[in-house]
């Protein structure tokens, strides 16, 4: 069983700047509040394969999650899967050009594997909603103060 959750919203942004801010994974933790940091496992530009580790801290529990870049179509799409032993977390951002800004949709989809993680499912189901549309209103908060520090 699956907890899916899409939520878009419109930006006076482009769809590169849109695009830049969420490939910089050093601004992760400005945006998801959870998110202690992620890193690349390798140097260079950021491509379709790459590993990810992502530190986060829930509710006072601290941990790491395994990722991989799924889809990077610079200034469209990207999208990551992250999996440790109690789930897989599928994380998709969709950029599109609206007028002079973008619509960004951003889906986060969890796949349970533990048991723990499964008893946890209802929490999950009911946090997320909330989750992913601060996560998203956090990002038209950095946009916006970026734009204002140019």
């Amino acid at each position: 069983m699956t907890i899916a959750f899409e939520h878009g919203i419109e930006l006076p942004q482009p769809p590169h700047q849109v695009f830049a801010l969420l490939a910089d994974y050093s601004k992760v933790p400005l945006w998801l509040k959870r998110c202690e940091g992620v890193a690349k496992a390798s140097s260079g530009p950021n491509k379709v394969g790459d590993k990810l580790r992502y530190a986060y801290c829930e509710s006072g529990r601290h941990g790491l999650m395994d990722g991989v870049i799924t889809a990077y179509d610079q200034d469209r799409h990207m999208a990551y899967r992250y999996f440790d032993k109690m789930m897989a977390v599928v994380v998709e951002f969709h950029m599109e050009p609206s007028g002079e800004g973008t619509r960004l949709t951003h889906l986060i989809d969890i796949t349970p594997h533990s048991f723990m993680a499964k008893l946890m499912s209802p929490v999950f189901k009911m946090k997320l909603p909330k989750q992913t549309i601060q996560t998203t209103e956090n990002i038209r908060d950095l946009l916006a103060k970026e734009a204002v520090s140019l």
